[in-house]
This record gives C-alpha cells, sequence and structure tokens, in this order.
C-alpha cells in the first residue's frame, strides 16, 4: 500500500480491521469462514457502535488482504460493503463563527481557528504547514502532498495575515519545519488529537449546543463562500476535491445570491448591435 501511494490514514484503517478481526477470532482471516467475518462485522456495528462508514472502512481493508495480500477472491466476492448512511452535516452561522473566535484564549488557537475557517484546509493539512509555505505577497497557502498526493495553492485574507503575524510576534520565533508546534514537545508539530483537543475546548467554552469538530470548519467555509458569491468551480480547487460532485453536496446548504434577470434573446441581440456598429465605424 505504501507503495502505491496509498494515504497514511488509509493504511492505518486498512491494517485496523484486519488486526481486529484476527484478535477477536485468534487466527488469520482467511482461516475465517465468510459467516464469521460477517458476523464479526455486525458484532463491530451493534456493539462497538461503529457507524456504517466505518464498517465499510472494515470491509475494504479485509477486501484488500483477501485479494492483494492472500489472493482470496472467492471471500473478497461473497463480503457485501454495507449502504453507508447519510448524515446532514453541521455548519456553523456568521455568529457562532464570532463567538467561537472570541472564546480562543491565546495566539495559537486563534490562527488555528482562522485557518480553518478562513482557508477550508483539513485538520491534516494544518499540522502539516510550514512558514515556507505561505506567500504572504500573494497572500496565498500552498498545501503540499495532501489527500490523494496533491498539492494546490489556496487564499486567505487580511484579518488571517493580522493573525499571523500576531502569533509570530508571540512565539518570537517560529520552527522552521513547522508553524504550530506542540505545546509539550519544542519543535514538533502539534498533533491531529491537539488540534481537535484545542477546538472541543473552544467550542466547551463557548456554550455552542452543536456537534462542532474541525472538520465543520470545511463545511462552513465551503457554504459561505458559495453565499458570498464565490463559484462552485473554484470552491473544487480550493477544497482539493477530485470530483465536481463532493463540492455539489454544499448547494443543498447554501443560499446562493440572486444572478440578474436577463432574457439571453436580448442579449444576443444587443451583443449582435454592438458587432455591427462597430464593423461599420471601422469602414
Amino acid at each position: 500500500m505504501s507503495l502505491k501511494n496509498n494515504a497514511f490514514a488509509t493504511r492505518q484503517n486498512y491494517i485496523r480491521g484486519v488486526r481486529d478481526l484476527i484478535l477477536h477470532f485468534q487466527r488469520l482471516p482467511e482461516n475465517c469462514s465468510v459467516d464469521e467475518i460477517k458476523a464479526f462485522l455486525v458484532h463491530q456495528r451493534d456493539h462497538k457502535n461503529f457507524s456504517s462508514s466505518t464498517i465499510n472502512t472494515r470491509v475494504c481493508g479485509l477486501k484488500y488482504y483477501f485479494r492483494f495480500v492472500v489472493h482470496r477472491l472467492d471471500l473478497v466476492v461473497k463480503i457485501p460493503n454495507p449502504r453507508i448512511q447519510k448524515y446532514d452535516t453541521e455548519i456553523l452561522n456568521f455568529e457562532e463563527i464570532k463567538i467561537l473566535r472570541r472564546c480562543c484564549r491565546d495566539m495559537r488557537q486563534m490562527l488555528i481557528l482562522n485557518l480553518l475557517y478562513d482557508t477550508g484546509i483539513r485538520v491534516r493539512e494544518v499540522i502539516r504547514l510550514r512558514p515556507s509555505d505561505f506567500d504572504k505577497h500573494h497572500r496565498t497557502i500552498t498545501i503540499r502532498n495532501s489527500k490523494g498526493n496533491k498539492t494546490r495553492v489556496v487564499h486567505y485574507g487580511e484579518e488571517l495575515r493580522n493573525v499571523l503575524n500576531e502569533y509570530c510576534k508571540t512565539r518570537g520565533s517560529v520552527p522552521v519545519n513547522t508553524l504550530l508546534e506542540s505545546y509539550k514537545e519544542k519543535e514538533k508539530p502539534l498533533s491531529m488529537r491537539g488540534v481537535q483537543y484545542i477546538v472541543r475546548q473552544i467550542v466547551k467554552r463557548s456554550g455552542i449546543k452543536k456537534k462542532i469538530s474541525p472538520h465543520t470548519f470545511r463545511h462552513t467555509y465551503a457554504v459561505h463562500h458559495l453565499n458570498c458569491g464565490g463559484s462552485i468551480f473554484h470552491l473544487q480547487m480550493l477544497l482539493g476535491h477530485a470530483n465536481i460532485t463532493t463540492t455539489l453536496h454544499y448547494l443543498k446548504y447554501a443560499k446562493l445570491p440572486d444572478g440578474i434577470i436577463l432574457s439571453v434573446l436580448d442579449y444576443l441581440l444587443a451583443k449582435s448591435k454592438i458587432k455591427a456598429k462597430n464593423n461599420a465605424s471601422a469602414v
């Protein structure tokens, strides 16, 4: 999987699924029957309260193992992938964003919140940021080797630039290899769990009852981008979505600004008249 350049999280999740099955039956997966594997997946769903999405990842991990490691295609075909349950996405409003910003206790927390909301980048991308990824003249951030090993460029605003400057002044010297330093280990990047903990504490202080995680700000950014008149195609590039259908999901929550009311026929004839007038002037 490493040679195929599968994402680290994908490798971890696939291995976790195979490991759990081995521990559950105390034998290798290929020595289990299809009925036993199905019973194991049902146990994980019903007794460990795993979501349909998590169970689907477990199934994909087992199928990968059977297909490419032990070459048991008979087991691959007989294990069904569960139907993934659709959940409504939690979206914050402008007032809630303001409240959360006021609940930040230091410049590191403020920077994390602003990065998540103003750029829509993933939490894994946040912790991997380095000072050299920022272009202060064009106000852009280069997100390197992200999901799918892709690199993209996102924009940030004046307020985030001010927060960045203030953060750097407060920190004194920022390590070259990381923008967000760990609280416990100097010059080591902040972990994903660290960012998740910071967001949980900010939400707790805010009193907002919505279920909010770092990824909530990515959803919120996408919807607010559309509400403010941003293009759906530009949003796809900013979020790093390989498929436009993933980005189109946010249209369900957006309230797009009203466009101008026009007659396309009148527009066509008006353009023709202008062109004819210009041609006559040229003669």
